[in-house]
C-alpha cells in the first residue's frame, strides 16, 4: 500500500523529471538552431545525430524558428539551485526568479550526522533559497520571507 509520504515523494520526483526533460529539450533545440544556422551543419548530419530523417529535421527546424520569437520566457531549471545560478548569471529577470521560487516544489532538507554537515547542500531543497539570500544577496528580506511563507 502506498502511503501519503510515498505519493508526495513520487509526485515531487515526477515534477523534477519534467523540469529536467524541459531543460534538455530546450538545450537540444538551442543547439540545433545554432548548429544549423550559425555553423551551417547540414540537415542530414543533424538528423543522423538525433536518429531522424532529413525531412523530419527540416520540419523540426521550421517549427523551432517559428516558435523562437513567440516562446514564453520560462525558467527551465532542473533544480532550485540551478534557478539560483540562472538568476546570478542574469539569464532570468529578478521578478521571474522570485516568482519561480515562490512556486517551486522543494525537496526536503536533510543533513547527515558527520563532519561535513556544514558543506552538504540539497540542490533542490530550500537550501538554494538560503544560499541566494545569505550567500549571494539575490533576495531582499521581504522576498525571502515571502518565499519562506509560500514554501511552508
Amino acid at each position: 500500500m502506498t502511503t501519503t509520504t510515498d505519493t508526495a515523494a513520487e509526485l515531487r520526483e515526477l515534477a523534477n523529471l519534467q523540469r529536467r526533460h524541459d531543460l534538455l529539450e530546450k538545450t537540444i533545440n538551442e543547439r540545433l538552431l545554432t548548429l544549423r544556422f550559425n555553423k551551417g551543419v547540414q540537415l542530414q548530419e543533424l538528423g543522423a545525430a538525433l536518429g531522424k530523417s532529413e525531412s523530419q529535421m527540416s520540419r523540426i527546424l521550421k517549427a523551432l524558428e517559428k516558435s523562437k520569437g513567440t516562446a514564453a520566457a520560462k525558467p527551465a531549471a532542473a533544480t532550485a539551485m540551478e534557478l539560483v545560478r540562472q538568476a546570478q548569471r542574469g539569464e532570468i529577470s529578478h521578478e521571474e526568479f522570485v516568482e519561480a521560487l515562490k512556486h517551486w516544489n522543494y525537496d526536503p532538507q536533510y543533513k547527515t550526522q558527520g563532519e561535513a554537515d556544514d558543506w552538504e547542500v540539497v540542490d533542490n531543497s530550500f537550501d538554494a533559497v538560503l544560499h541566494a539570500y545569505v550567500g549571494l544577496d539575490l533576495l531582499s528580506d521581504e522576498e525571502y520571507e515571502e518565499i519562506e511563507r509560500a514554501a511552508a
